[in-house]
């Protein structure tokens, strides 16, 4: 792995061009000393947002991502201290969680960057503070993006909400602590329902798919779990939410955008 860049979090955001090479990963550290009586986490490190020839390729939180990390990976660094240090790391994959194949082949005409926004991180709540974005040279096939956004749903109160998500080729939806506001859920994938049930049993499920050591609040479904990703073709995904009061749900998925030629 290589640091790729390094800035001051008192900056409140930071933007970095990716050198051209092949990449089969990124880690982002954000690490330094809160001030006396502050504790920094991870709703604190804000957003992050990975473009690629003026397209997005990434747009989410980073509490998000270090919940996925604990969901797919082995442990991922997450250290704060009251008025002292702290230490928090994220990995963004080149591929889907379970494909170390592929790699992002990025060239200078692509203009790949990362644009990073963080702005609790104020003179408020640290001292001193450092963002570094690493990255690990690999050599392999750019076949596909493997994108993720966030999609809330507003409830204002209790209730049965629809919607359709116009994305082609979703291969995993994430829910942040579902169980708080849902009791029940439905997923339509092109006409064919992939869940339907009770949000504890899928919770479980998620749980015992991922090896997780302790149970998780946040809920992944897979839509290749035999790992082949042909399964995640398709044109749209139906969600059939019903709530049990109001609240935002907060909603995630990631999508597999091919590469022309692949």
């Amino acid at each position: 792995m290589n640091l790729l860049w390094s800035d001051n979090l008192g900056n409140l955001t930071t933007n970095y061009l990716v050198n051209p090479g092949s990449y089969g990963g990124f880690l982002i550290r954000y690490s330094g000393t809160a001030q006396t009586g502050q504790t920094v986490t991870t709703t604190n490190l804000g957003n992050i947002i990975l473009n690629s020839g003026g397209d997005d390729k990434i747009n989410v939180d980073v509490d998000m991502l270090q919940q996925a990390n604990n969901l797919y990976g082995g442990f991922i660094e997450s250290n704060s201290t009251a008025g002292g240090a702290f230490n928090f790391s994220v990995f963004i994959p080149t591929g889907a969680w379970f494909d170390p194949k592929n790699v992002y082949n990025l060239t200078k005409e692509m203009q790949t960057y990362f644009k990073c926004d963080f702005p609790a991180m104020t003179s408020t709540l640290i001292s001193s503070g450092t963002i570094q974005i690493s990255g690990i040279l690999q050599q392999g096939v750019h076949s596909y993006w493997h994108k993720m956004f966030s999609y809330n749903v507003v409830s204002g109160g209790a209730s049965i909400l629809t919607n359709t998500i116009a994305k082609a080729n979703i291969i995993e939806l994430y829910l942040k602590n579902p169980a708080a506001l849902i009791s029940q859920m439905q997923l339509i994938k092109d006409n064919q329902t992939f869940v339907n049930g009770n949000v504890a049993n899928e919770l479980a499920y998620s749980n015992y798919i991922h090896e997780v050591e302790s149970s998780s609040t946040f809920l992944a479904v897979e839509f290749a779990q035999s790992k082949d990703i042909r399964q995640a073709i398709s044109r749209t995904l139906t969600y059939n939410y019903t709530f049990t009061g109001a609240g935002t749900l907060a909603q995630y998925y990631s999508a597999i955008e091919f590469v022309a030629g692949k």
